[in-house]
C-alpha cells in the first residue's frame, strides 16, 4: 500500500464482522489508524489481536440505524481525531422472507442502514476531508445485486438489491458533487459477488451451497487495489465474483496413466 495512507486516518462502518472487519485489519496493518462504526465496539476492539503492522483499530459504539447516533459519532472522531481521509461504507443488512410478506418496519429498517447510514455517512466524512483538504477517498461497499438481479428458483432479496441500485446512483450522484465543489476525494463503489460471512446466515445454506464465494479478504484487497492508485487516477468501480478453480486436463491425464 501507498506511503501516503500511512498514519492517515479511515473510519469503516459495519465493522465488527465479516467484510467490514477483515477491512479493518487489513487497513491497520498497512498502517492505518482505523476507526471501526459497528453496535458491538468489544469486536472492534478485539480486532487488533489481528494487527501486526503499525495501525491501530478503535472500536466505537454506533447505532447505524439511528442518524443522531451517527452524528454524535462523528463528533467525537473529529474532537479525538480531528479528521477522517478514508470512508469505507462496510454496514447493510438483509432479510430473508418475499416482500410481499413483509412488513413496512422491516421494508424501512433496510432502507436505513443501507441507503440513509451511507448518504449520512458520506455528508459526515466529506465535512472532515474538507477541513484538511488533503486527499482523501470514499469506498462505498456495493453488491452484484446493485447492478443486476439474478434469477433464482426461488426470489429471496426483497429490497435488498433496491438499495444497492440506490448506492450505485447515489456513487455516481456524489462524484459530480465532488467534481462541481473541487474536492480532492475520489470515490470508489466495489461491487461483490456473494461473500462467505455471517451475512449468509439469513438464507437457508442449501439455497447458496453450490455457489462459489469469495472470502473477505478478496474484498478488502480490492479496497487496498483502490487506494494504491495515483492522485490523478480513479477507479469508480470494481465488480469482483468468485469462480471456481477447474482442474487442468493435463493433470486429468496424469493421473488416468
Amino acid at each position: 500500500m501507498a506511503d501516503y495512507w500511512r498514519n492517515r486516518v479511515a473510519v469503516v462502518t459495519g465493522a465488527s464482522t465479516g467484510i467490514g472487519a477483515e477491512v479493518c485489519v487489513t487497513l491497520a496493518n498497512n498502517g492505518m489508524v482505523v476507526i471501526g462504526l459497528a453496535r458491538r465496539a468489544n469486536l472492534i476492539e478485539a480486532l487488533n489481536e489481528r494487527v501486526t503492522g503499525i495501525g491501530r483499530i478503535y472500536g466505537l459504539e454506533c447505532d447505524l440505524t439511528d442518524t443522531s447516533s451517527i452524528l454524535k459519532t462523528f463528533e467525537h472522531i473529529k474532537e479525538k481525531f480531528y479528521v477522517v481521509h478514508l470512508l469505507v461504507n462496510g454496514a447493510g443488512r438483509t432479510v430473508a422472507n418475499f416482500l410481499l410478506e413483509s412488513s413496512a418496519g422491516e421494508v424501512k429498517d433496510v432502507f436505513d442502514l443501507n441507503v440513509i447510514a451511507t448518504c449520512t455517512c458520506i455528508m459526515q466524512s466529506v465535512e472532515l476531508m474538507k477541513l484538511h483538504g488533503l486527499r482523501s477517498h470514499i469506498i462505498i461497499i456495493n453488491s452484484i445485486l446493485g447492478h443486476r438481479v439474478l434469477e433464482l428458483p426461488k426470489p429471496a432479496f426483497n429490497v435488498y438489491p433496491a438499495t444497492k441500485h440506490a448506492l450505485t446512483a447515489l456513487c455516481q450522484t456524489v462524484r459530480q458533487e465532488i467534481r462541481y465543489n473541487k474536492l480532492n476525494v475520489k470515490l470508489t463503489s466495489i461491487s461483490p459477488g456473494m461473500v462467505e460471512t455471517d451475512f449468509l446466515k439469513v438464507y437457508n445454506p442449501a439455497s447458496y451451497a453450490p455457489i462459489p464465494k469469495l472470502q473477505p479478504k478478496d474484498v478488502a484487497d480490492a479496497v487496498l487495489y483502490a487506494l494504491h492508485t495515483p492522485p490523478t487516477v480513479q477507479i469508480e468501480e470494481i465488480i469482483l465474483q468468485a469462480i471456481p478453480e477447474h482442474e487442468s486436463p493435463n493433470k486429468k491425464e496424469e493421473k488416468e496413466e
